[in-house]
């Protein structure tokens, strides 16, 4: 009887392991479609601002995931970690962060659904951060084309804050652009500068880039023949201008040159070399704010100074 069984069992026992195996590999495939949930334990990694350090990580939350059985075994390449990088722009001390689905680092062609997360509500704390205000200083070069003249050249916003260590923010008192070059202007211009944040390490700025703008108006050159060299206040003693009349060549916008007339030109002269055998006197030129001047020639020969004539004698007074 015994015998009977066993030989029962054997028979064709290549057909059965087969069977076995398929049945197996069925209740797999199902089960692998069947909806189920998992939790996994995710680490928070919160990455503050540069300079200002998280004083305590918020350690560690509980995601469920929920998906077909097929789907979660992929998550066995899911990154144990969620970071979140907070913005250069957040200068508090306290950082609040609500935890979102679209925050867990899903694989991508895992199809499987967060559920929950817990906690959900994250309360971070930083190191306080300093404000600070300060110039911008332009380091743009602009080169008008020619018969131009650059006016109103402005730099837009013309201060900028600064946000770090208090220790380090204050140690700046200004902020530079970039080295630019604006060429070959003929018109009114603007032009996006950044900031140089090369120097200023863990210190942020804002705005990151300023507007260099301007205007250009057309350029003017006169001469003005004859006019009279003053001389300062000390120095000519015993001296006269061999030459007490020059030209004088003028450059500027061409409406306030138009409007200059020769009384409205001073060329004032200066002892150079007093006391040495060749003293000649140096000529500059006063002009309204905005416009350029030279004397030509600009230095003039000294000479001896006439002496003055002896004062008449008195007749003698009758005693």
């Amino acid at each position: 009887m015994a015998g009977s069984f066993g030989q029962l069992f054997l028979r064709n026992w290549p057909i059965k392991l087969a069977a076995l195996f398929f049945a197996v590999m069925l209740y797999v495939a199902v089960a692998a479609q069947q909806p189920v949930t998992q939790t996994l334990m995710l680490r928070l990694e919160v990455l503050g601002p540069p300079g200002r350090p998280i004083k305590q990580q918020p350690g560690a939350v509980a995601v469920l995931i929920s998906g077909k059985g097929g789907e979660l075994l992929k998550l066995r390449s899911l990154p144990r970690v969620i970071t979140k990088v907070l913005p250069d722009t957040f200068s508090g001390s306290v950082w609040h962060w609500r935890v979102q689905p679209s925050d867990v680092p899903i694989p991508k062609g895992v199809d499987v659904l967060v559920a929950d997360i817990t906690p959900r509500d994250i309360e971070v704390t930083l190191d306080s951060a300093a404000h600070k205000d300060v110039r911008v200083v332009s380091r743009v070069t602009v080169q008008a084309d020619s018969g131009f003249l650059i006016q109103g050249l402005a730099v837009l916003p013309s201060t900028a804050q600064l946000l770090g260590p208090a220790k380090s923010v204050a140690a700046i008192d200004s902020v530079v652009t970039v080295v630019a070059t604006i060429a070959s202007v003929s018109g009114p211009f603007f032009h996006t500068v950044p900031i140089d944040t090369g120097l200023l390490g863990p210190v942020r700025v804002l705005p990151r880039e300023v507007r260099v703008s301007g205007e250009v108006t057309p350029l003017l050159q006169r001469s003005f023949t004859g006019v009279v060299v003053t001389t300062a206040a000390s120095g000519f003693t015993g001296f006269s201008l061999a030459t007490e009349r020059v030209v004088v060549e003028v450059s500027g916008p061409e409406k306030r040159v138009q409007a200059l007339t020769r009384d409205s030109l001073r060329v004032v002269a200066h002892v150079v070399g007093r006391g040495s055998p060749a003293p000649y006197a140096r000529l500059t030129v006063a002009t309204p704010a905005g416009i350029t001047a030279r004397a030509v020639p600009d230095s003039v020969a000294l000479k001896p100074a006439p002496p003055k004539p002896a004062p008449p004698k008195r007749k003698p007074g009758r005693g």
